[in-house]
């Protein structure tokens, strides 16, 4: 039986905000045979397209935590469907030094999740972000579609430099 967190996350898939998103190549769920077959709720998967760099994918996998889901903003990294597990650092997305994707990216802090407000995990290792950074902080009002658009934008932003 699914969870009320859970069915709030399968309706917010339905939105047409999403379906958009999938329609225009900007974000998915990958196909079943690329998922983990241990793969239970909490645990979510999508890809995101990335701008086009040389020797760069065109897309990256997410593996988020959902639970909560909306009251709690998800938490979670890249990762890669070959190994079922977090993507190497070394093939991670890198940006332009001192940019705000070279932050949310950073491979120095907590590798197991994103340098960002929305991300539950660094928003609460960072009070200061509410008043910083009020309109990127996760709300109830927000969904999946907001996180996943945060992150096409910056895939697909001129701070992307490639892996």
């Amino acid at each position: 039986m699914e969870q009320p967190d859970q069915r709030l996350f399968q309706a917010d898939l339905l939105s047409a905000d999403f379906r958009n998103g999938v329609l225009n190549g900007w974000w998915g769920r990958p196909e079943k045979e690329m998922q983990p077959t241990d793969l239970t709720w909490p645990r979510v998967i999508f890809w995101i397209e990335a701008a086009t760099r040389a020797g760069a994918p065109d897309r990256f996998y997410l593996s988020l935590d959902a639970a909560g889901y909306r009251s709690v903003a998800p938490t979670g990294t890249f990762w890669d469907p070959a190994t079922n597990a977090a993507l190497d650092l070394a093939r991670r997305p890198k940006g332009k030094p001192d940019s705000r994707f070279a932050k949310v990216f950073r491979t120095d802090w907590n590798n197991t999740v994103f340098y960002h407000p929305y991300d539950r995990v660094a928003a609460q290792s960072h009070p200061n972000w509410t008043t910083e950074q009020p309109h990127l902080v996760w709300t109830a009002d927000h969904t999946i579609t907001d996180y996943l658009a945060e992150f096409h934008a910056l895939l697909n932003s001129g701070d992307y430099l490639g892996v």
